[in-house]
């Protein structure tokens, strides 16, 4: 299927695709839920001078139509210089700014991972984070909903990295009710 048919099925809603008008702008950011070595959730840390620091998925925004999986899959080699295979889309964050595509990622057996606390060119630092409820809330994931998703499911005994893909799901049905 192809993309724009995969977003109108998992969003409900129908994209423009005409070609006679002017092509559909989406920007999305694109995320990895990557599994390290030692068993934790790779991520990115974001300092804040005097405020809280906050922590994001390995990824990008985006601001094309290519195969989101492609994509991804090129941003990683970028920012983590490792191999990978796109698994589940386990998620679309609804953010008001752009909308945030969360995939499983699995890393080929033979990449290096960064070492926690080390620098990336814009400013973060790798972390490893714990796969627990305790340090998902603690990690202050941006946006939100990602450390309430991660941590209600490890909460159950559900890494983030065994989710199912909401794409294989039913597309919603829209229900007419009867007005009398």
């Amino acid at each position: 299927m192809g993309e724009m048919k995969r977003l109108q099925s998992v969003l409900g809603t129908r994209i423009n695709t005409d070609p006679g008008r002017r092509a559909v702008h989406i920007t999305v950011r694109l995320s990895a839920v990557i599994k390290t070595p030692n068993g934790c959730l790779l991520a990115l840390r974001q300092p804040f001078p005097g405020k809280p620091q906050r922590h994001l998925l390995p990824g990008r925004t985006i601001d094309q139509s290519a195969p989101f999986e492609d994509v991804l899959r090129r941003i990683l080699r970028q920012q983590l210089n490792i191999n990978t295979t796109i698994g589940a889309l386990i998620k679309i964050a609804k953010t008001g700014d752009h909308d945030e595509y969360i995939f499983v990622v699995h890393a080929d057996e033979h990449n290096t991972f960064p070492e926690p606390d080390s620098p990336t060119s814009d400013g973060y630092y790798w972390d490893a984070i714990e796969p627990t409820p305790q340090a998902i809330h603690a990690a202050n994931f941006t946006p939100k909903e990602i450390g309430f998703l991660f941590a209600g499911h490890l909460r159950h005994g559900q890494p983030p990295w065994t989710l199912p893909d909401i794409r294989s799901r039913p597309p919603a049905k829209r229900r007419h009710h009867k007005t009398r």
